[in-house]
């Protein structure tokens, strides 16, 4: 009995081990082994029109400046539109963009009088394109100059159906848990361009910026929180091509107050759950390309307070077996306690790298493990209210 509690014991750490340690690592090496082609934008004769639409809700303090990322673009002028929906914005936001509208061209508002939520306006605004080749990005996301031909050259000589943009994590004020947040974004950002490398996808494009074309492009059901995710799903099912590119650099600012984050993280857990329910065919087979990635990405990481929980109980039993394991039991006990101690060092502004890190990772694990219940109790969540800016 006792080796069969320490097999299980050693099988449910196994798992968050393999997703953010092996898996990786894996990724790494296969990567090595294909050759980079870096990007040749003098080879376009002619770039194609471009839409780059995104909704926004309430956003004054940052559209001007993701407005400006957007026009200071290298992209043809004469060939880039930008369209916008706002979902019933009650503060600024319609009055700067209006003033864009009135004297650049290619700048269009659409402007809703009630909420309709992000999903029904991103449907909406597809509606409105007239091009193939579509940018979706959040208003807190700014683009660098060359971040649009980086996605669209993608397009045009890469045979990709979409591409994700390489979004860079920063934090103006540099508090809480914004250097956790900002070393994972990092880590998955590689993990992503390694799985471009190596299978051709991108196990779930950052929302905040990627292109697509518009005939891969399916509108999301009402109820499902991920729309980049089940997009990319959508699009992978069909064998489309995801790539990650990294020259299409663009910025966005990071929470930092655990709890805001944590809310966030719950949202984000119940939208992977329903989208896992939706393409759970896509993990099959688990043993190789696309299947084996998405299992080793995305579903261990989301039953890893799963793994967390049971390993705690098998814990508690072999102790009465081995009672040196006592001590085991007693270091898990005390992980509950981290992220309380996060939550506490971030409104008395003190950092321990060692206890924010390990705190914000039970925290979010916390997250998945509510978002699970959230899904499995038919949460019908879907307003879309953006995070608090810290720009």
């Amino acid at each position: 009995m006792a080796v069969f509690l320490v097999v299980v014991f050693a099988l449910c750490l196994l798992v968050p081990l393999f997703s953010y340690g092996i898996f990786p690592w894996l990724m790494k090496q296969k990567a090595r082994r294909v050759a980079y082609v870096k990007n040749d934008y003098g080879s376009v004769s002619e770039w194609p029109l471009v839409t780059v639409v995104f909704s926004v809700y309430n956003e004054e303090k940052v559209i001007r400046r993701k407005l400006e990322s957007i026009l200071n673009s290298d992209y043809p002028k004469e060939k880039l539109q930008i369209l916008i929906g706002s979902d019933h914005s009650t503060d600024a936001t319609n009055s700067i963009i209006r003033e864009y509208a009135d004297s650049v061209a290619s700048v269009r508002l659409i402007e809703k009088t009630g909420r309709s939520g992000k999903l029904k306006i991103i449907n909406e605004l597809v509606d409105l394109t007239t091009g193939e080749h579509l940018i979706f990005t959040d208003a807190n996301v700014f683009f660098e100059p060359l971040t649009i031909k980086a996605l669209v050259y993608n397009l045009l000589k890469k045979d990709a159906e979409m591409v994700c943009g390489n979004i860079k994590k920063f934090s103006p004020h540099n508090e809480g848990i914004s250097a956790q947040e900002i070393h994972y974004m990092n880590f998955e950002n590689q993990l992503k361009f390694h799985e471009s490398q190596v299978y051709g996808m991108v196990v779930g494009v950052e929302g905040g910026c990627y292109a697509i074309r518009k005939r891969s492009f399916v509108k999301v059901p009402d109820g499902f929180l991920m729309d980049d995710f089940f997009i990319t799903l959508a699009v992978i099912s069909k064998k489309g091509k995801v790539l990650f590119e990294p020259e299409a650099l663009c910025y966005e600012d990071v929470n930092d107050a655990p709890m805001i984050e944590f809310r966030r993280k719950v949202r984000i857990s119940l939208g992977n759950f329903r989208n896992l329910y939706y393409y759970q065919n896509l993990l099959f087979p688990p043993y190789k390309g696309f299947g084996f990635a998405f299992l080793s990405h995305k579903v261990l990481r989301w039953f890893t307070p799963f793994a967390l929980i049971i390993s705690f109980f098998m814990a508690v039993c072999i102790s009465f077996y081995y009672p040196w394991f006592f001590v085991v039991m007693l270091s898990y006990s005390l992980l509950v306690v981290l992220p309380l101690l996060t939550v506490y060092l971030e409104k008395v502004k003190v950092k321990l790298p060692i206890v924010n890190t390990l705190g914000h990772f039970i925290l979010m694990n916390a997250a998945l493990f509510v978002g699970f219940f959230r899904f499995i109790s038919s949460s019908n969540e879907s307003a879309w209210e953006p995070p608090k800016r810290n720009v």
